[in-house]
Order: C-alpha cells, then structure tokens, then sequence
C-alpha cells in the first residue's frame, strides 16, 4: 500500500521553487476578482488555491489596515508574491530587535521555517497576495506581543 511519504510527484521544495508556483499562481488574471468582495469587517480573507501534504497555496486579500498578527509558520518554509497593492511586514528576530520591509505589487519575501512575523496591508489601497508553504501549515502558532519580549 503506497503512503504519501512514497506518492509520486515533488514532496519537497527549495525557496525558489516556492516563489516560483507562488508567481504561477498569482499571474492568473482571475485572481483579482478577490478585490471585488472584500470583508466588511475589515479583516484580511484567505482563499485555498490548491493542498496537499506537502504544499499549500492562498490568495490573501488585505484590505486597508488589515493584519496578520504576530505568527510563525511552524516547519513550514514559505514564499508570498504581492499581486495588488503593498504590504508592510515586520520580523521579530531572536535578539529582540524588529525590522521591517514594505513588499510592493510584483515582488516576492522567502519565509524560513520558524521565522516570527507580522504582515499588514500598507497604504489606502487594497493588497492581494499568493503564499505557498511546504509542507502544510499544521504546525504554525500565533503569537501576543507580550510573548516578543525578551529578557536579554
């Protein structure tokens, strides 16, 4: 009996071929009807694009103001493209200290496994975005702020 550690097919994926299927995904020009119903109350909507034990595909839409939360993503490595709009993301990293970037339409962030993050929807606009994690998301955590701090 075949088990899905022995199912053919790619099992694993490097961060480049996470960025690739990411951007695969994100030019289908079908994803930016997303845009057109986003939540009324404001908080950011996932879509599944496609599963499998070994990867997972969203659509994000973030509308303005709109937030991830502190959260890592478990074991799983991942990669998000920005189709629409921008997105600030701020990383916690293990010395205490946070950096932030701002991910525009058409670029791309690595997430490594473990990697403490928080991603908002930045600017008056409407973002959407594509992320593919390998493998499934089942170990990922959410994080208070208050659990950032360090004693150093």
């Amino acid at each position: 009996m075949r088990t899905s550690s022995d199912a053919p097919g790619i099992t694993s994926f490097t961060d480049e071929q996470l960025v690739r299927v990411a951007r695969l995904f994100a030019s289908d020009d079908s994803l930016a009807a997303h845009l057109d119903d986003l939540p009324a109350d404001g908080n950011r909507r996932r879509a599944s694009l496609a599963g499998t034990p070994h990867l997972e595909m969203w659509a994000i839409t973030w509308p303005p103001g709109s937030t991830s939360g502190w959260h890592d993503h478990g074991a799983a490595s991942g990669a998000f493209v920005v189709v629409r709009g921008s997105l600030l993301e701020e990383v916690h990293l293990s010395s205490g200290e946070k950096t932030t970037r701002v991910v525009t339409a058409d670029e791309h962030r690595w997430l490594a496994p473990g990697l403490i993050h928080r991603t908002s929807a930045f600017g008056d606009s409407p973002a959407l975005t594509v992320h593919a994690y390998a493998p499934s998301l089942a170990g990922a955590r959410i994080y208070e702020s208050a659990e950032l701090r360090t004693d150093a």
